[in-house]
């Protein structure tokens, strides 16, 4: 064997679903749901969004942190000076004087929620002359402030990115919410299908089998000659049919295995090698739809709607902001300072606050009018536009919920009747083919008519269990419709900690 292909037929070998040691997974539906919300990679990345927009909301906050700022500056300067004949010629440049100096300088600014924005600072600068006997300190201490007046003024408008913030961390969870119930629903729905199409399987073969063995009966009749061989052929294309059908069923089987194991797993090499086992679902025939108490419920736990509300609430935000920058600017400015002045270092900071201090205050105001200001009032139209769709789509959202739960309780009623009369069905199909065929058996039916009853029953089988799992698919619908996920199956929100082992999911 070629030595490149040897190594590619072992790992194939290893990684089938038939190799030896491949990990078993024995579900129930409890189990199903259980891991998928521990091991989902759906529900995973959703968690990081909350995460993401708590640091968001971190970020905005430091819109208002002080900045604190510290300088160092040294000064070095050479002056010439030209001297002079006595007759007023000059003569030679010479060096007269070396200046050197320091600056160290402070200062703290920051943003307030009012708008005012503050800047409190202190700097000491020292002199010293070649030609002079005495160094000279200069300090300063001050404050100054910005108060706009009309734009930008007030906490509804400086406060409005941090509040936005604050909305998108709760739309977040919700997304989450919305996440944890569309797989804990996926996973109930794609489990039923599961256990549909195996009991499909075994529907489909005990059909291929009660084909072969007319088949059989046909020839040996045909044999003694009582059984025409059209007989023979009828019988034999219908069990090539058959099993066509039990192929196209292992396929259907095996694809609702993948999605199974694709919800509940988080395992990646090994993924296709994991053998899933699952016992059947047990159906809630008692539960009954409660259309007042859930619909009601639903305006308060479906994330979709809380998520459009809270949209609404930003845009509101939006819009207030968008009002006062229609306004024109009125800023208000300020300052006070104290300045000290010595030869000694301690006297000029302690000038700024003795008797010899020197004062500095300003006081004034800046006046700015945008003509004619379309920018402003132009996104103040858009913010009002804004909010009126929202709005809309806000009745959008409140219809949906209405007409999708009503549709899903309608599910619900209609399965369970379902089942009752898919049960009744089954039970005289099967009643049906032991009549044919006994009357095949004495010479009065056809072998058509065995085959067609025979088509009947498997039919009337496979509809009696995709009732019973309609039904728990339609449960399933119906509490993510009304937003009653966690409360039906017994499962804590994630705000509760998804992952705590008391964390029982009961579906």
């Amino acid at each position: 064997m070629n030595k490149w292909l040897a190594p590619a037929l072992a790992a194939l070998l290893l990684a089938s679903p038939f190799a030896s040691g491949a990990e078993t997974l024995d579900l129930t539906l409890t189990d199903a749901v259980r891991r998928a919300l521990a091991k989902n990679f759906l529900i995973r990345l959703e968690e990081f969004t909350p995460k993401i927009a708590r640091a968001q909301q971190k970020s905005t906050a430091g819109t208002f942190d002080p900045t604190a700022q510290v300088s160092y500056t040294y000064n070095y300067n050479e002056q010439a000076g030209i001297t002079v004949d006595g007759s007023g010629n000059p003569t030679d440049v010479d060096l007269i004087a070396i200046t050197s100096g320091q600056v160290v300088e402070a200062s703290l600014a920051g943003l307030l929620p009012l708008g005012t924005r503050y800047d409190l600072s202190a700097n000491l600068n020292s002199n010293d002359v070649s030609n002079r006997s005495y160094t000279s300190y200069n300090s300063f201490v001050g404050a100054s402030i910005i108060q706009p007046l009309l734009r930008g003024f007030g906490t509804d408008v400086n406060l409005g990115a941090l509040r936005i913030a604050r909305a998108n961390v709760t739309i977040s969870q919700w997304q989450l919410r919305q996440r944890v119930m569309d797989v804990i629903t996926q996973t109930i729905q794609v489990y039923n299908d599961l256990y549909f199409f195996s009991r499909n399987l075994e529907v489909e073969r005990r059909s291929r089998d009660l084909a072969s063995q007319l088949l059989k009966d046909n020839m040996k009749r045909a044999e003694v000659g009582v059984m025409s061989p059209l007989d023979v052929i009828q019988a034999q294309a219908d069990l090539a049919a058959r099993e066509e059908r039990v192929l196209v069923a292992e396929r259907q089987m095996k694809d609702a295995e993948n999605a199974l194991k694709q919800l509940v797993t988080d395992n990646v090499t090994d993924v296709l090698s994991i053998q899933v086992a699952i016992q059947p679902p047990e159906a809630n025939l008692n539960f009954r739809v409660d259309r007042t108490r859930d619909f009601s419920a639903a305006f308060e736990l479906r994330p979709d709607y809380r998520q459009a509300l809270l949209d609404i609430q930003k845009r509101n935000i939006n819009l207030v902001f968008a009002r006062n920058q229609i306004l024109p600017r009125l800023d208000l400015q300020a300052s006070l300072g104290v300045n000290g002045i010595d030869t000694d270092l301690a006297n000029s900071l302690l000038g700024t606050i003795g008797d010899n201090s020197s004062l500095a205050a300003s006081v004034g105001g800046v006046v700015s009018i945008p003509i004619p200001n379309q920018y402003a009032r132009g996104q103040l139209d858009v913010a009002k536009l804004e909010i009126a769709r929202a709005l809309v789509d806000l009745k959008r959202v409140e219809q949906g919920i209405l007409v999708e739960s009503d549709n899903a309780a309608g599910a619900i009623e209609t399965s369970r009747k379902r089942i009752d009369a898919s049960r009744a069905a089954r039970d005289y199909a099967g009643k049906t083919l032991e009549a044919a065929q006994s009357r095949l058996a004495s010479g009065t039916s056809t072998t058509f008519e065995v085959l067609q009853f025979q088509r009947d029953f498997a039919a009337a089988q496979i509809s009696e269990v995709g009732a019973l799992t309609d039904y728990n698919k339609a449960i399933a619908e119906y509490a993510r419709r009304t937003g009653t996920t966690f409360r039906q199956y017994q499962i804590l929100t994630p705000e509760q900690s998804l992952r705590k082992p008391e964390a029982q999911p009961k579906p």
